[in-house]
């Protein structure tokens, strides 16, 4: 499946091999993982309630200090899958540059685009698939596979996935409308 990165979560960690002295041991053999979090003091922790995370691994050449240059990339991705106790969506390779994506990863924070009532069955559109969500008190960050026209309602309203047909425009959360029922 290709998948084309509009965001990414706010939780970053990564995992090195264990012989250190390998000469590839911070890069092609390391595997970073994001996921969404909310602020806790100066930490931003997971507080899951769905719990999932995107793996990295080093071999597709990611930067993790500079997240944001994979923004708007395309990437060659395995199936979500459920693993130890979360879904799980491996990056396999970057995909090339005129690749049409299958789906878009888009993060949905309550700070930005308002809080979602995870108790309805309309919060999301049918085929938008849930990677991971966290929420504490008032925060919330979901991470989700949209397609175009996927949508999310919030308390600010409905959020519909653009996707451009000019190819040097970017895709993107646009609000529709103010929801009544949040």
């Amino acid at each position: 499946m290709l998948v084309k990165i509009l965001n990414f979560g706010s939780n970053w960690w990564s995992r090195f091999v264990r012989n250190p002295e390998g000469a590839y041991c911070f890069s092609a053999y390391a595997a970073h993982y994001n996921s969404t979090g909310v602020r806790c003091g100066s930490k931003v922790r997971r507080h899951w309630i769905t719990p999932g995370l995107l793996r990295i691994n080093g071999v597709v050449h990611f930067t993790p200090s500079l997240p944001e240059s994979a923004i708007g990339k395309t990437f060659l991705c395995a199936d979500v899958t459920y693993a130890f106790g979360g879904n799980r969506l491996l990056f396999q390779n970057k995909g090339p540059k005129s690749a049409v994506p299958d789906c878009y990863l888009v993060v949905v924070s309550s700070g930005v685009h308002g809080r979602i009532d995870f108790n309805s069955n309309v919060w999301k559109s049918a085929l938008a698939q849930v990677v991971a969500a966290s929420q504490l008190r008032n925060m919330q960050e979901v991470m989700l596979l949209m397609k175009p026209g996927d949508w999310v309602q919030t308390s600010a309203g409905f959020w519909q996935l653009n996707v451009p047909f000019v190819n040097n425009e970017p895709a993107g959360l646009v609000r529709l409308g103010k929801s009544l029922s949040v």
